[in-house]
């Protein structure tokens, strides 16, 4: 069924969701639209967005809720490049609590902003070189992972291993992006 959702998005935005594309879902990290449906709840019909999320899994997202969901357009070429390059660089020292850090990371991974996460990234793969991370700090550690491998290797068509190689080979190795 061809749709197009008009309400997902503010006037004048490009909707993101149209059947093929990637997009960035807060809380589940890159998802595929792989079609709409429409679904029967009482007497009332409704149309939904078919999201395959690229950690595996489906979900259906109200057209209308686009916008309040967070969801997304993914990041261009030219912004994944610079993401690449910006969370290898040291980061400002921080010298926040444990508990304060974990708190702001996690308040930051919400809004699911590629620029935020990665600056999460930046600050805890560099803490984990020099200080033992807290088991908060960890779990948030591998969700902004999760989120910047899966987003920057659909843009820049890589593989989730080869991003993670990269992100893995130390800060004065070569990019190859």
């Amino acid at each position: 069924m061809a749709h197009t959702a008009t309400t997902a998005t503010k006037p004048g935005k490009p909707d993101p969701l149209s059947v093929g594309s990637h997009v960035f879902y807060p809380a589940h990290g890159v998802a595929s639209v792989a079609g709409v449906e429409s679904r029967e709840f009482g007497s009332e019909r409704q149309q939904f967005y078919v999201l395959e999320l690229a950690r595996g899994g489906k979900l259906l997202l109200p057209t209308g809720n686009v916008e309040l969901a967070g969801v997304r357009s993914l990041v261009s070429p030219t912004a994944a490049r610079r993401l690449m390059k910006k969370v290898r660089t040291q980061p400002d020292a921080d010298k926040t609590g444990w508990k304060d850090r974990v708190e702001s990371f996690t308040d930051a991974l919400r809004g699911g902003e590629a620029e935020v996460y990665t600056a999460v990234l930046q600050q805890l793969l560099f803490r984990a070189r020099s200080d033992k991370l807290s088991a908060a700090e960890r779990r948030i550690l591998e969700t902004a992972r999760t989120y910047f491998v899966a987003e920057i290797g659909a843009v820049l068509e890589r593989t989730p291993a080869q991003i993670a190689e990269q992100l893995d080979a130390p800060a004065d190795a070569e990019s190859k992006t």
